[in-house]
C-alpha cells in the first residue's frame, strides 16, 4: 500500500502523542514493506515555506505553519495556504490511503482534496479539536468544560458564535472521511455524543512499549507518590499543588515531581529532573502511586497504562482516557477533574500504606495494547477500506445512500403541539433545536394557530404532538394527505394518554374531581382520534411505542426524551456551584397533581429515614404528604412549581432525588426517565422505581439506584447519605446522560425517524383506514389561544433569580441553626457590610 500520513507536528519538530503516532506508523509500516510519505507542519520554517526531504525511505514534506497556531485564528481550522502544497505532494506521491492525525494549522479542507483524488481517507482524533477550539475541553479560566459542547454555553477560544460556526464547518469537512479512529473507546463515545457519526468510527488504541510487569509485595512503609505532568495548568499542576497544601499524610510520605517545580508544595514533595524512557522501569519501581490530575480531557493515557503494568496504583481524574484502565477502588482512584478537595481526599486515603499496598500490583482494568498490535490493527483498517468494491453506477444505490438522499430532501419540519409546558419542551422544542444541528429548519406551532395550515403545507414533514382532535385538525390532515408531494404526518406522544383502556387502572385519577376526570377521559379519546389519522407513530419509551404500533396499526419508532441546549446550559450553571449549606436533603418534585399515588408508594420509606437521620425532605409541586410525616414537619420544605429554568438549581441543592412510581401500572411503565435525566445533569443521584425506562436509563449502583419495596427504598436512600458515594454516583450519572442523550445524538435520531416516515409514505401512501370512532371538538383557529410559551432563557440570566432563591434557602438554614435572634443579628451585620 501507498500511505500518506498528515500531521501538524512531526518529530523532531514537536513531540506529543499526536506527533509520535504518525511517526510510529510511518516507521513501522515502512518496515513492513509499505510505501510511506508524510505531510507535516514545520514550526521553524517561514509560514508557507515548503521543505522536501527524506527520512530513510520516507518522503517528508514540511510546510511552515507557525502563523496558524492560535486557537482563535481561522487558519488553525482552514489554512488555505496549505492546500496547494498538500495537493501537489498528493499528486506526486499518489497514495492509496491518506491518514490525517492532528491537523490544526493544516486545515480540514485537506480531507476533501484527498477524497476528490480517489484516496481512502482516515482521520484519527488524538484530542478534541474537532469539537473544541481549545482542543482539550477546558475553558479560558482553566476549568473543565461540559464535555458535550452542544449541551453547554462555553465561550471557548473566541466566543460562542465562532465555536458554533467553526464546528459546523468542520462537521461538513468530516463527511469526506471514510473512517474516523480514536485512541480509546471513551474518546469515541465522547465524540459521537458531539456529532461524529458512529457508523464511520473505529478504535485504534495507542500501543504501549514494553514495560516489565512487577509483582508488588505488600508493604507497610510510607507511600511514595510520583507526578510527571510538569507545571502546565491543564495537566492539573495547580490543582495538585492546592490538594497537597492541605493534605494530612503520615510522616515519611514522599511525592516526587518529575520535571516539575516544587514551589508552593509541602516539604514532603520534591522536584526531580526529567527521566528518559530507559529510566522508566527504575522510576516506576521506586514508586507506589502515580498521580494524573489532568484538568484537560485526555483521549488516552499511555503513562497510566505503563504505571499499572509496572504494578503501581494510579490516582487519576475522570478525564476519559485514563478511566478505561482504572477500576475505582480496585487498582486506583478516580476523582473529579479540577477538584482539589477530591484529589486531596484520594491522596490522604492512599497515603495509608495498607490502602496503597492493597491497590498496587493489580494491573490495568482493560487490556494493554502493544505497539505491534496497534500497527496490525491500523494496517487491517487500511486493507479493508481498499478492499471495498468499486460502486456500480448502473446498480441500485444501497440503503445508506438512499437514506442520505432522503435526508437532504427534508429541510423544513413543523411540530404542532396541543399542550405546553415541560412535555412540549421535550417532545417539540428540544427535537426542533436538535434538528437545527442537522441543518433542518424546525418550527413549533400551536394547533390553533391561524398560520398552521400554510406552515404545514409548506413543510417536508409534520409532527402532531399531543394534539386533541378538532374538526379543524382533521381537515388539515386531509389537506396534507391531498398535497401533490409526500408530506409524512407523524403522531407523537409521551405516555399512554391515547389508550382508553388504561382508565380503570389509573390510581392517580382519584385526585381529580368529577369534571376534571370527565375532561381527562374525553381528552384520551381526542388524542386517540388524532393519532389514528397519522401515518407514523413516535413514542417516548419502549412501552409507548409498542402500544402505539399495536393500537394504531402504523410503524412506530421510539424517540427518548433527551438533553436540549438550554436545559444543558442552566444545568451546567447550577452544577458549577457548590450545594447550599445545610442538612442533607431528600427531594421529590412532582410535575402535575396526579403524582399523589406515586408519592404514597415511597412515603413510608422516607418517614423511616427521617426518623433515623437528621435530614430534610424537600417536596416540590402539589403533592400532599400524609399524617405519617407530621412528626418531621420542621424538616419538610414545601416548594412551589417553578419555571423550568429554575428547576436545575433546586435539583442541585437536594442531595438525593426520588423518582417513585406505583407498581403494576402499564401507564407508569410507559413514563420516561426524565426525573433521572434532569437530576443527573446537576450531578444529583436518583433512587427510582424499577420501571422499564428507569431500568434502561440507570446502571443500578453506578449511575443511580433502583428500589421496589420499602426496605429497598430505605437502604438505597441511606446508602446515598455517604458523601463520597453521592458525588461519585452523581458524576457518573451526568456522564451517562450526556453521552447517551446529547443534542447531537437527538438530532441524528430524529432525522432518522423523519427519513423512515417519509420513505414509508412514499412506498405505501398515507394511512388509509381509520380504526377508532372519532371524537373531536370544534376549536377554530385563534391567535389569542395559540400563543406559545417562550422557549428561551430570561434576558437577565439567572443572577437575580439565583440570588433570591439562595437568600431564601440561606435564611431558612440560618433560622434553624441560629434561631430568630441569631438570624436577625446576621442580617444586621450584612446590612452594615460585615460578614
Amino acid at each position: 500500500m501507498k500511505i500518506l500520513q498528515v500531521t501538524a507536528h512531526y518529530p523532531p519538530d514537536f513531540v506529543s502523542g499526536g506527533a509520535l503516532v504518525p511517526h510510529r506508523f510511518a516507521t513501522e509500516l515502512t518496515r513492513r514493506g509499505h510505501e510511506l510519505s508524510v505531510f507535516a507542519g514545520r514550526l521553524g520554517a517561514e509560514p508557507g515555506e515548503v521543505i522536501d526531504e527524506r527520512q530513510g525511505e520516507v518522503a517528508v514534506r514540511w510546510v511552515g505553519n507557525s502563523n496558524a497556531l492560535a486557537w482563535f485564528d481561522a487558519k488553525n481550522v482552514d489554512n488555505r495556504a496549505m492546500y496547494a502544497p498538500f495537493e501537489e505532494f498528493l499528486e506526486r506521491q499518489r497514495p492509496d490511503v491518506v491518514h490525517f492525525h492532528s491537523i490544526q494549522t493544516i486545515g480540514a479542507g485537506a480531507l476533501k482534496i484527498a477524497h476528490d483524488h480517489g484516496c481512502a481517507v482516515v482521520v484519527t482524533m488524538h484530542d478534541f479539536w474537532w469539537t473544541c477550539a481549545r482542543q482539550f475541553l477546558v475553558d479560558r479560566s482553566g476549568e473543565p468544560c461540559i464535555p458535550v459542547v452542544s449541551a453547554g454555553d462555553c465561550q471557548c477560544a473566541a466566543g460562542r458564535t465562532h465555536l458554533e460556526e467553526r464546528n459546523a464547518w468542520l462537521a461538513q469537512q468530516l463527511r469526506f472521511a471514510d473512517l474516523v479512529l480514536f485512541p480509546s473507546r471513551s474518546a469515541r463515545d465522547l465524540m459521537v455524543a458531539n456529532g461524529v457519526p458512529i457508523e464511520r468510527t473505529g478504535v485504534n488504541e495507542n500501543g504501549v512499549e514494553a514495560v516489565a510487569g512487577e509483582a508488588r509485595e505488600p508493604f507497610a512503609r510510607p507511600v511514595r507518590f510520583m507526578y510527571t505532568g510538569g507545571d502546565a495548568a491543564m495537566k492539573g499542576y495547580e490543582v495538585l499543588r492546592e490538594a497537597c497544601a492541605g493534605a494530612r499524610v503520615p510522616e515519611g510520605t514522599v511525592l516526587d515531581l518529575y520535571n516539575t517545580p516544587a514551589d508552593g508544595f509541602p516539604e514532603w514533595a520534591t522536584s526531580r529532573p526529567a527521566y528518559g524512557r530507559e529510566d522508566l522501569p527504575r522510576v516506576f519501581a521506586e514508586h507506589d502511586v502515580l498521580i494524573l490530575p489532568s484538568v484537560m480531557r485526555e483521549s488516552h493515557s499511555i503513562v497510566t497504562r505503563e504505571a499499572l503494568k509496572a504494578g503501581m496504583a494510579v490516582i487519576a481524574t475522570d478525564s476519559f482516557g485514563p478511566e478505561e484502565a482504572i477500576a475505582d477502588e480496585e487498582n486506583g482512584r478516580l476523582v473529579a477533574s479540577g477538584s482539589a478537595a477530591d484529589l486531596r481526599a484520594a491522596l490522604e486515603e492512599l497515603a495509608d500504606p495498607a490502602v496503597a499496598s492493597a491497590l498496587a500490583g493489580r494491573g490495568s482494568a482493560s487490556p494493554i495494547r502493544t505497539v505491534d498490535e496497534q500497527i496490525d490493527e491500523v494496517e487491517g483498517y487500511y486493507a479493508r477500506l481498499l478492499a471495498r468494491p468499486t460502486p456500480d453506477l448502473l446498480a441500485e444505490p444501497d440503503d445508506a445512500i438512499l437514506r442520505a438522499g432522503v435526508a437532504t430532501a427534508i429541510r423544513d419540519v413543523v411540530f404542532v403541539i396541543g399542550i405546553q409546558g415541560a412535555m412540549a419542551r421535550y417532545r417539540a422544542h428540544l427535537p426542533a433545536e436538535a434538528l437545527a444541528l442537522r441543518g433542518i429548519r424546525a418550527r413549533v406551532m400551536h394547533y390553533r394557530d391561524p398560520a398552521l395550515e400554510a406552515g404545514a403545507l409548506a413543510a417536508d414533514a409534520v409532527v402532531l404532538y399531543r394534539v386533541p382532535a378538532t374538526s379543524q385538525i382533521l381537515e388539515l390532515i386531509e389537506h396534507i394527505r391531498a398535497a401533490e408531494r409526500p408530506i409524512p404526518i407523524l403522531g407523537d406522544v409521551d405516555d399512554l394518554i391515547f389508550d382508553p383502556g388504561i382508565v380503570a387502572g389509573l390510581d392517580n385519577l382519584a385526585s381529580l374531581d368529577d369534571a376534571e376526570r370527565e375532561l381527562w377521559i374525553r381528552g384520551i379519546h381526542r388524542y386517540r382520534t388524532t393519532l389514528d389519522h397519522c401515518d407514523y407513530f413516535v413514542g417516548s419509551t419502549h412501552t409507548v411505542s409498542a402500544e402505539g404500533e399495536r393500537l394504531l396499526s402504523v410503524p412506530a419508532h421510539r424517540f427518548s426524551n433527551g438533553i436540549g441546549h438550554l436545559l444543558g446550559v442552566v444545568s451546567e450553571e447550577a452544577c458549577r456551584r457548590e450545594r447550599t449549606p445545610g442538612r442533607l436533603r431528600i427531594g421529590f418534585f412532582s410535575g402535575t397533581k396526579t403524582h399523589d399515588a406515586d408519592w404514597a408508594s415511597v412515603e413510608g420509606a422516607v418517614a423511616r429515614v427521617l426518623g433515623e437521620h437528621d435530614v430534610e425532605l424537600w417536596l416540590g409541586g402539589l403533592v400532599e404528604p400524609s399524617a405519617a410525616l407530621e412528626p418531621y414537619a420542621d424538616r419538610i420544605v414545601r416548594l412551589p412549581f417553578v419555571p423550568w429554568y429554575e428547576l436545575p438549581g433546586y435539583l442541585r441543592d437536594v442531595d438525593i432525588n426520588l423518582a417513585p412510581l406505583t407498581a403494576g401500572s402499564i401507564f407508569n411503565e410507559a413514563k420516561s426517565a426524565i426525573k433521572w435525566l434532569e437530576a443527573a445533569l446537576v450531578e444529583t443521584p436518583t433512587v427510582a422505581s424499577p420501571s422499564q425506562p428507569f431500568r434502561e436509563a440507570i446502571d443500578d449502583g453506578a449511575t443511580g439506584l433502583l428500589a421496589s419495596g420499602e426496605d429497598e427504598w430505605v437502604a438505597a436512600i441511606e446508602a446515598l447519605l455517604d458523601e463520597t458515594a453521592r458525588r461519585r454516583m452523581g458524576r457518573k450519572a451526568k456522564r451517562a446522560a450526556l453521552l447517551s442523550l446529547s443534542p447531537d445524538l437527538q438530532g441524528r435520531a430524529y432525522e432518522a425517524i423523519l427519513v423512515d416516515a417519509w420513505r414509508h409514505v412514499v412506498r405505501r401512501g398515507h394511512k388509509a383506514a381509520f380504526l377508532f370512532p372519532p371524537v373531536y371538538d370544534d376549536e377554530p383557529p385563534a391567535a389569542a389561544a395559540a400563543v406559545l410559551e417562550r422557549y428561551e432563557l430570561p434576558k437577565v440570566r439567572h443572577q437575580l433569580i439565583d440570588t433570591v432563591r439562595m437568600t431564601g434557602l440561606k435564611t431558612v438554614h440560618s433560622l434553624r441553626v441560629n434561631g430568630v435572634v441569631g438570624t436577625a443579628a446576621k442580617a444586621a451585620n450584612v446590612m452594615r457590610g460585615r460578614r
